[in-house]
């Protein structure tokens, strides 16, 4: 199957800042929870703007191509509303461990960008963004320039490496 926004019934319309988290008693839950005090992710919407949060995980169901194994998809889709009907689209991928944790979440992100963009044209889409999130490391301190730019050229969204996204 394709990515398929339209899907899922799970959207959630929000017009504050809030936080985004996994909840680890129900690994096998499709629906990522928002918080309003808390989150892996916090997303700072000073302006009140309008955001779709879409999850993405375990409720877009994407195959591998000619197989019947499952993609591992990022966890969330935000789709903001600016002014004179501008959209922006935010990736956002969760992690809660230690090990390896930037290669996987970088992986899941492409897919999830390429299955999007094979069914939807993004250029009419004003900030395209992906946001990588770790709950061990909320201040990831180290500069990764190069695989930021490699993952900017292979999939035209900009990559950010932290746990807070602001909604401009």
């Amino acid at each position: 199957m394709k990515f398929d926004l339209f899907a899922t019934g799970c959207f959630d319309h929000l017009t504050t800042s809030f936080g985004i988290y996994d909840d680890p008693d129900l690994p096998e839950e499709p629906v990522k929870k928002v918080s309003y005090d808390e989150g892996v992710a916090k997303i700072e919407n000073k302006n009140n703007r309008s955001i779709y949060f879409v999850p993405v995980d375990k409720n877009i169901i994407c195959y591998k191509p000619n197989s019947k194994d499952i993609e591992s998809q990022c966890d969330a889709l935000l789709i903001c509303l600016r002014p004179q009907a501008i959209y922006d689209l935010y990736f956002v991928e969760l992690k809660n461990v230690r090990k390896d944790w930037i290669t996987d979440g970088i992986e899941q992100l492409k897919t999830s960008i390429s299955n999007l963009t094979s069914v939807y044209s993004v250029a009419c889409i004003s900030k395209k963004m992906a946001f990588l999130a770790n709950g061990k490391h909320p201040y990831y301190h180290f500069s990764l320039k190069e695989k930021m730019e490699k993952f900017r050229n292979e999939t035209g969204f900009r990559l950010n490496i932290c746990a807070e996204i602001t909604i401009k």
